[in-house]
């Protein structure tokens, strides 16, 4: 609750008091890696990393814990050490989101076949599951929306998740399928309300972002791009890219 009020460092300590009183390796491993994001969003990449590091003494492969340390790699600018431990991760356990980060770090690096294989695979795991109502719901739109394809089916599931629960990336992400449409008002209300909290997360505050230099507020738009960009620069090795670049052009 403290992170999704924007609470950075009282996260972090109550994630440790969890991590202290974790009663078995998996669960110590857990609390490891929610600490390690907790302070890698807060610009603090090695002392993020020896969390993953301990995440993955605690309990060896633990798929969790080597995403977060590809985190970690890519924000040390590491693209080859990432994709090592993102294509481990997803040899223990394949989860969409380690296959579009895998796929966004092929594309990075110029290797678009094996990106493609991994895109491939994430619609697989879509097909295989209920996209409407699963548990990858979100992550489909928003990768969909990502990539500009199959926005009218992005935004149907994207408003379902909507209406079936109020959280603020659910918000996030129907404003990010809306801006994808071009229905910038209702993007705009449903950005405002993925912020109400005041989270610090890099991802929201890159669509807040868009979204207004969308609508021509550019003042604002700069406003959140840099605010994502300093939470986290690599927040997403594809879409920190396109912030830098539009934040360029909003400053000339």
């Amino acid at each position: 609750m403290r992170s999704l009020h924007g609470d950075t460092s009282g996260a972090i300590a109550a994630m440790r008091m969890a991590e202290q009183s974790a009663g078995d390796p998996e669960s110590l491993a857990w609390c490891a890696v929610h600490l390690g994001d907790e302070i890698l969003n807060s610009g603090k990449r090695a002392e993020a990393e020896h969390e993953f590091d301990r995440a993955l003494f605690a309990f060896p492969n633990y798929h969790l814990a080597l995403a977060g340390k590809a985190r970690a790699r890519i924000a040390a600018g590491d693209m080859d050490g990432a994709v090592d431990f993102y294509r481990r991760a997803q040899e223990r356990v394949p989860l969409p989101d380690v296959a579009i980060a895998l796929g966004n770090l092929y594309v990075r690096l110029g290797r678009n076949d094996e990106a493609q294989r991994q895109y491939d695979l994430v619609e697989f795991i879509e097909r295989s599951g209920t996209a409407g109502v699963g548990t990858y719901s979100r992550q489909m739109a928003v990768f969909w929306a990502d990539r500009g394809i199959k926005l009218d089916e992005a935004l149907a599931i994207a408003r379902r998740e909507r209406a079936s629960r109020a959280d603020i990336y659910t918000s996030d992400a129907l404003a990010w399928c809306l801006y994808k449409k071009g229905e910038l008002a209702e993007a705009k209300s449903s950005i405002e309300e993925a912020m109400r909290l005041g989270t610090r997360d890099a991802g929201i505050n890159y669509h807040a972002g868009m979204i207004y230099q969308a609508l021509g507020d550019h003042r604002r738009a700069a406003q959140y791009l840099n605010l994502a960009l300093k939470i986290n620069p690599m927040f997403d090795v594809l879409q920190a890219e396109v912030a830098r670049q539009t934040l360029q052009t909003l400053t000339a």
